[in-house]
């Protein structure tokens, strides 16, 4: 039987026919099976939840206790910070197929991204420090549960494009506090002192401090969740937004 040579370059396999100082050796296959399945692994097995598609400016990304520059085409995964300053802002877009602005001046942590595994598991939780975005949900049976953190309100969406500001101080009749404005689907707000608020398309949602009553007694005491008539001022439109469509 004429003798049969099989060989790798990358692990050193060599094979020939079965002869009493044949090259085989057992070892040598395990060893590579082991790297090999390990490099399968990390290629197939890492599924990414979101990725930046577009970015405008410098960002700067906190990663555990590492910091990096905000790049196009960078995955992103659950615990990232991401900071825009100046005039910088990005897109990410996450596998359900939701896709969100962050606005310039902005500080926001991704503090749940669990984008695969059953339904009922799948959830996106943001906390906002300061600044402002623009979130649309995605479409069909895919989307997952979000929500919206912030010092002065949680929000919570359904099949929604919404608009989040929070001020970290007051702006001309504007109050320091968070700022929801529904362009369409629906939104909850829930504000500190457990008012919550009910949003619909073309409606803004305020949640700040709890007011303190006068000492005298006079005056009423709004609660720190409420409808506003404007507050258009934090909701501005950016180069980002037509990539929304």
């Amino acid at each position: 039987m004429p003798s049969s040579v099989w060989r790798s370059a990358n692990c050193g396999w060599r094979w020939s026919s079965p002869m009493p100082h044949s090259t085989f050796k057992p070892y040598s296959v395990v060893s590579c099976l082991v790297l090999a399945l390990m490099g399968w692994g990390g290629a197939v097995g890492v599924a990414h939840a979101a990725r930046v598609v577009a970015v405008h400016g410098v960002l700067h990304l906190e990663r555990g206790d590492k910091a990096q520059t905000v790049l196009a085409g960078m995955a992103v995964q659950e615990g990232d910070s991401f900071r825009s300053e100046g005039e910088a802002e990005l897109l990410i877009r996450f596998d359900d197929g939701a896709r969100m602005v962050l606005r310039p001046g902005s500080n926001l942590r991704l503090t749940t991204l669990r984008e695969h595994g059953p339904m009922t598991k799948r959830q996106k939780t943001m906390h906002m420090v300061k600044g402002g975005l623009r979130f649309v949900s995605g479409r069909g049976p895919a989307r997952h549960r979000v929500a919206f953190e912030t010092e002065t309100a949680t929000i919570g969406i359904r099949g929604t494009d919404i608009e989040i500001a929070v001020a970290d101080e007051a702006v001309a009749d504007n109050a320091s506090g968070t700022y929801l404005q529904v362009n369409s689907g629906a939104a909850t707000l829930q504000a500190v002192d457990g008012t919550v608020l009910s949003v619909d398309p073309g409606e803004v949602a305020f949640g700040g401090e709890p007011e303190l009553t006068p000492k005298d007694g006079s005056g009423i005491k709004r609660p720190a969740g409420r409808k506003l008539l404007g507050a258009m001022l934090f909701f501005k439109k950016t180069g980002m937004d037509a990539m929304l469509k």
